[in-house]
Formats: C-alpha cells, sequence, structure tokens
C-alpha cells in the first residue's frame, strides 16, 4: 500500500524534466507573439479611431445613427478597440512592469475627475431636457476618453514597428489635413475632402483653414501633432526623401498659418522651441523650420505675420476683449461658489448674472466659455479644478522623467517618441488657456495616449535596466542527475 502511495504521489507531484523546460518556453514565446499580435492590432485600432475622429458627422447625416444615442464609426471604433482590449487576455500581464508613482497618480487623478464631473454635470441637470447629451459628450471629451487613450495606452508594450507604424499613420495624417486646409483657403475645391468643408452654413470660423473638423482648434491642434510626427519621419530620412519630407513639413506649417488662430501659432512656437532645445534628432530640423519662419517674417511674405504691418495679434482686438471678459465672468463665478462650483456645462446659462454691462468689454459672452483651465474652475470649484491641475501635474512630471532616463544611445529612437509627446502636452496646455478644449476631444485624446506611450517605454526601460543589473549576480542551477533521480547543484 504504501508503495503505490508513493507511486501515485510521484506521479502527480513530479520533477519537470528537460522536456517541460522546452515546453515551457515554447509557451512564453508563444504567447509573447500573441501578446505582441494583440498589441500591434490595439495600435492601429488606436490609428484609425484617431483618424475618425476628424471628421463631423452630423454634416453627414447618412453616418450619424440614432440608436436611443448618437451612434458614429469613431464611436464604432472605439467599442471595438475597448472589447479588443478586455479580450486581449494575460499574455502582457504574465511579466509585471515597474511603474512610475506619477504614472500611477494620473490614473487615480483622472477617476477622481471623472467622477466629479459626472456627478456635477448630474446634478446639474443640463441634459435633462435635451434629446442629445450634449454636455455629456463635451464630459467625455474632456475626461472619459482621455483617460481611456492615456490606460490602454500605457498598458501596450510597443515594438520598434509599433512606432513607426504610429509615426507615419500620423504624418500621413497631416500631409492629408495640410493639403485640406491649404486647398481650402486658396479655393482649390476639387482637392477638398469632405465637401461638407465648403458650407459656410456648418460649423464656425467659416473662412479661415478649419478642415474637416469645421472649426481651427481641431484643425490647428492636430496639425500640430502632424508637424511632430513628420518632423521626426524627416530627420530620420537620407537625400531626396528627406527633401520631400521637409517640403510636406512646410505646407503643414503653411496650414497652420491658414488657421488665422493666434492659440495654434503659438503652439507651433512652444514645440518649436522644445525641439531646438532638448537633445533629438529633430533639432536640425526644427531649425530649418524657425530659419524659413524667420525669414517669412522678414519678407514681408504673409500679410498677417510680416514686419512691416500688423500681425494677428494685434489685430481682432475684439476676441481679446472677449476673453479678459471671459476670464474675469469665470473667476467671479468661482468666487461665489468655490468649493463646486455652478455645475458642469451651466456657463451659458450663468454668465449673465455675473456679468456688469457698465465696466465689461464686450457687450456679452452668447458664444460661450473660452477657457479649459478657468472654465473648470468656475463650473466643477477648487475640488474639479485640484483634480484636472494634478492630472496636468503628472503628465509633465512622466514626460521630464522618461526624458531623462531614456539617454542611453541605444534608445535614442524612443526618447523622440517622448519628446514628441512633450509637445503634444504642451501645445494641449497652450490651446487650453485660450480655448474650451471641451468641443474637441481628439487633441486631448492624442496628447494622453502620446504620455502613454512615454510612459510606456519608460516602464520597458526599467525593467530591462532591472533585468541588466541581475544578470552579473544571479547564480544560475545546473541540473545534473545523480541516479534514477536528479539534484540541483550551484
Amino acid at each position: 500500500m504504501q508503495k503505490r502511495s508513493s507511486s501515485h504521489s510521484d506521479k502527480l507531484y513530479r520533477k519537470p524534466d528537460a522536456a517541460d523546460s522546452g515546453r515551457s518556453v515554447l509557451t512564453d514565446r508563444r504567447e509573447d507573439n500573441e501578446s505582441s499580435r494583440d498589441d500591434a492590432t490595439l495600435v492601429r485600432l488606436f490609428c484609425l479611431w484617431v483618424f475618425l475622429q476628424c471628421f463631423e458627422y452630423t454634416a453627414v447625416p447618412s453616418l450619424e445613427w440614432n440608436l436611443g444615442i448618437t451612434v458614429s464609426p469613431d464611436r464604432v471604433v472605439l467599442f471595438i478597440l475597448l472589447l479588443a482590449y478586455a479580450r486581449r487576455g494575460n499574455h502582457s500581464s504574465r511579466v509585471s512592469r515597474p511603474a512610475t508613482i506619477a504614472a500611477r497618480m494620473l490614473e487615480l487623478f483622472m477617476l477622481l475627475f471623472a467622477v466629479i464631473g459626472t456627478a456635477s454635470w448630474f446634478a446639474a441637470g443640463v441634459d435633462a431636457e435635451g434629446e442629445k447629451f450634449y454636455y455629456l459628450t463635451r464630459l467625455f471629451n474632456l475626461s472619459f476618453l482621455p483617460a481611456a487613450a492615456y490606460f490602454i495606452g500605457r498598458r501596450l508594450q510597443y515594438t520598434r514597428t509599433m512606432l513607426k507604424e504610429i509615426r507615419l499613420f500620423l504624418a500621413a495624417l497631416g500631409v492629408y489635413l495640410g493639403v485640406t486646409s491649404v486647398s481650402e483657403h486658396f479655393g482649390l475645391n476639387a482637392l477638398v475632402f469632405p465637401k461638407y468643408i465648403l458650407d459656410p452654413k456648418l460649423g464656425i470660423q467659416f473662412g479661415r483653414s478649419r478642415g474637416p473638423f469645421l472649426d481651427t482648434i481641431g484643425n490647428g491642434g492636430m496639425l500640430l501633432v502632424s508637424f511632430l510626427f513628420l518632423a521626426y519621419l524627416s530627420s530620420s530620412l537620407q537625400g531626396l526623401k528627406r527633401a520631400v519630407t521637409f517640403l510636406l513639413l512646410l505646407l503643414i506649417v503653411l496650414a497652420i498659418y491658414f488657421t488665422d488662430t493666434r492659440a495654434i501659432w503659438l503652439g507651433l512656437a512652444a514645440i518649436t522651441a522644445i525641439l531646438l532645445t532638448l537633445r533629438t534628432t529633430m533639432r536640425k530640423t526644427a531649425a530649418m523650420i524657425a530659419c524659413v519662419t524667420l525669414c517669412g517674417f522678414l519678407s514681408g511674405a504673409g500679410s498677417k505675420f510680416s514686419a512691416y504691418q500688423e500681425t494677428l495679434f494685434s489685430r481682432r482686438q475684439n476676441t481679446v476683449d472677449y476673453r479678459l471678459e471671459n476670464y474675469q465672468i469665470t473667476w467671479r463665478m468661482f468666487e461665489k461658489n468655490p468649493v463646486f462650483g455652478i455645475g458642469f456645462g451651466r456657463f451659458r446659462e450663468e454668465w449673465s448674472n455675473y456679468f456688469d454691462k457698465v465696466d465689461a468689454r464686450t457687450r456679452d459672452l452668447v458664444d460661450g466659455n473660452h477657457t479649459t483651465l478657468l472654465g473648470i474652475l468656475a463650473e466643477l470649484g477648487i475640488v474639479g479644478f485640484a483634480a484636472y491641475v494634478a492630472i496636468l501635474a503628472c503628465l509633465g512630471i512622466i514626460c521630464v522623467t522618461a526624458y531623462r532616463r531614456l539617454d542611453e544611445d541605444s534608445w535614442a529612437f524612443e526618447r523622440g517618441f517622448v519628446v514628441i509627446a512633450s509637445s503634444a502636452f504642451t501645445s494641449l496646455f497652450v490651446l487650453g488657456l485660450t480655448n474650451d478644449l471641451r468641443s474637441t476631444g481628439i487633441v486631448s485624446v492624442c496628447a494622453f495616449w502620446l504620455v502613454g506611450i512615454a510612459s510606456s517605454m519608460h516602464c520597458s526601460y526599467l525593467a530591462s535596466k532591472s533585468a541588466r543589473s541581475l544578470r552579473p549576480t544571479q547564480r544560475v542551477p545546473v541540473l545534473k542527475r545523480v541516479g534514477r533521480g536528479s539534484v540541483f547543484s550551484t
């Protein structure tokens, strides 16, 4: 009886042999390959989602479906993306990677901000009588969609092939937006797609280059992001290819000029300064762009950016006065409702209660709020404002620490992506000072996604560095066979 029990126990608890180890290695490799394929699929879905967000589906009724909630192609792809991530399995989670404190805290602050915004929206009841959830959509643009982009983006493990696909996609997107914007300005209607861009009754700011977004902030914001990736692509090429991509880069700069929007111009200046300052291969390209821009300014080629006449910064004083009055009104709202604010989405209903017609710089504020930070302060109070500022602080810390860590030559390519993420975050901040980014979700989505990529690469670097530090000191056990059994000898 004892022998039979012992034999049965040996079968249950047999020590792994060489064949088992081989099968384990093959299984690990197979799971890693499956994980890499899954992540590559998610990256392509991300790119498709970003592309589909470029279009205004209210201008194309056949692509906007009312199923109780409004459904459009970009939302369908978002659902597929979330489903694909949920079904991604545990391939990548088999090996945990170290994460920085800022990366973890960012997710907590984004969750907190989403909860505060949702509670405020529900309490304000701004969508109670509407057929469409207009303000809930704006809340998603500001909070939920960027949070999803960062959350998923940080957890994917990127290969250089994936990063090159992202770079090529966003560079190509910039070429499309550049051609469309320039053609829109010069009246080359055959090159404008989609045609609803030419309809003055649709969207806002007709007469400027507003692209498929039908507004200059969405169009200009994505032109800035595409400018970064096309500059990175051009810096990696040589000869004729580099010359062609540089000309395309100038096309994007021209499209940015035709937006006639000061915030977009300041965003271009800010990201060019970053590219000139930080150590990447894009320095030379940024210097050439700066020289061309300076030559254009000194030559007087641009009527709104010239050394010999008034620039755009000294024109349209009415928009400056509007924003100054906007800032003052939002501050008054905060002073009277410091903790929880007036409620998400209530600015249009409440501004007249804080408006002083005698001392006002403008007649009214019927155009709505034009500042993201102060708008949050007014509508969500100090609790929402503090959470959003904490989000911005974590984004900045992630970018700075990732850039400082990835200082080895073998990580130079990845460091370029970190610089692009830092630049995208900077442009997001600049645009948010004078514009309400709740109306355009794609700019925030791209910035948060790119910071998520930077965080993921930083985690991969820390994991590889930790593995390298363990190799010299780790003693690998050698399997020796003794008789019918085996022991481990070191």
